[in-house]
């Protein structure tokens, strides 16, 4: 998240990991003075504690960030004991990432060349120089890790895919032995079948001249 704090509102750019989108919102200071009365809050103090919340990097203890893509809003609840609801606005995608990148390289840039006298102001600009880098930083780390997954998967997706191969070819080769195997065994059957007719038809043809010749023996 980046936040660019100007006279009468706050510009926000969220990049969202998870579906690695990017969002920018505009907040109104009179959306947080109102909201200041509806807590009875002194405004100085509420508008302080919600820049401190928007302007950290890796979120501030004690608040809850919501980003709802599908009802395009993000919320700001500050936590103790219970959920009080700070911020509210609205959200417009931001198609190219390299525009959250660019924004906030150019905002901590032009913050560093703004020269600072009290010490408070001085540490708010180092933080907002510093805050682009490690966002820089992090999103680059975010595509090394991406691509370094990515070659994971493709490893294991290979292996599988060799694997799934050597498995069909060898399922292939069992089924032509099988069909050889049938075949020759049908062959087999084929060739001794004759032989047995033979040797059927020529015991027949014994008996029968056996009997003939008992019958002319009893004649003569």
């Amino acid at each position: 998240m980046h936040s660019k704090w100007l006279e009468d509102a706050t510009e926000l750019q969220l990049f969202l990991t998870t579906s690695n989108s990017c969002y920018k919102a505009t907040l109104k200071h009179d959306e947080i003075r109102s909201a200041a009365e509806e807590l009875e809050q002194p405004y100085k103090e509420f508008f302080a504690e919600c820049k401190k919340a928007l302007t950290t990097h890796m979120g501030l203890p004690g608040f809850d960030y919501e980003l709802d893509e599908q009802q395009a809003q993000f919320k700001l609840w500050k936590c103790t004991g219970f959920e009080t609801l700070y911020v509210e606005v609205s959200l417009r995608k931001v198609s190219n990432v390299h525009q959250l990148l660019d924004a906030a390289i150019e905002c901590g840039q032009r913050q560093s060349t703004v020269p600072t006298v009290a010490t408070e102001s001085s540490s708010q600009t180092v933080a907002g120089a510093s805050q682009p880098n490690e966002l820089a930083a992090e999103y680059e780390q975010y595509i090394k890790d991406s691509k370094l997954q990515e070659k994971k998967l493709l490893k294991k997706f290979l292996l599988l895919l060799n694997s799934k191969k050597q498995r069909i070819e060898e399922l292939e080769r069992q089924l032509e032995k099988h069909r050889n195997t049938a075949a020759d065994t049908d062959t087999d059957v084929e060739d001794v079948q004759p032989e047995n007719d033979d040797t059927d038809d020529d015991s027949d043809f014994r008996g029968a001249t056996q009997a003939l010749t008992q019958k002319d023996a009893m004649q003569e």
